[in-house]
């Protein structure tokens, strides 16, 4: 019988044990080192005047890699959490922006699924990503307000938060600015994406 070959390489393993601050139970686990899954949000917001305008923030100094560069609200999946509610908490926790609060103007969210799944292990470390669009119509609308508000927002991971129209970013921001993990690139996919197929 004929041995297959794979191009791959075995995970690492290791056994730890811990006292959970959490639920207060001993923890014995072996853990298998693999590949991390990550999601990013690409929020879409048609405002009450002018072009759409994609949500983007800039990555503080303090963060492990990327430093200071701009990117979309991105972050690894938690236990206990689908890779689509880690992207609303991630968009939270980035940008202060909590998507439910806005379902009323959801034009789509494509189903709560993926545009992208991205998992070359070129990516960076080795990462798999999982891209999802929201875009929401503030056109129409007379209860919610732009939420323009966020752009103040600033914690430990993010210097700044910003919504740039889509000219601009075609025109300013896609090659002038300094981009985290190519997020220009996934900017441009999405926004073809929503083109054709809404």
């Amino acid at each position: 019988m004929e041995i297959k070959k794979f191009n791959n390489k075995p995970n690492d393993h290791v056994f730890y044990g811990f006292d959970s601050q959490h639920s207060g139970v001993k923890i014995r686990q072996d853990y298998w080192i693999s590949r991390s899954i990550a999601t990013v949000g690409v929020v879409l917001i048609i405002p009450l005047v002018g072009d759409l305008h994609v949500l983007i923030t800039q990555r503080s100094n303090k963060m492990r890699d990327e430093k200071n560069k701009y990117c979309l609200p991105c972050g690894y999946v938690d236990w206990q959490e689908t890779i689509f509610e880690s992207m609303i908490r991630e968009v939270y926790e980035e940008t202060s922006l909590y998507l439910p609060d806005y379902k009323d103007l959801l034009i789509t969210n494509n189903d709560e699924k993926p545009i992208e799944i991205r998992d070359n292990p070129s990516n960076h470390r080795q990462n798999v990503s999982f891209i999802y669009l929201s875009v929401y119509d503030f056109h129409m609308n007379n209860t919610h307000c732009f939420p323009i508000e966020i752009e103040k927002y600033s914690n430990n991971e993010t210097k700044l938060v910003q919504w740039i129209s889509i000219p601009d970013f075609y025109g300013k921001y896609d090659k002038k600015l300094n981009w985290a993990f190519n997020h220009n690139e996934t900017i441009k996919k999405a926004i073809e994406f929503y083109q054709h197929n809404i």
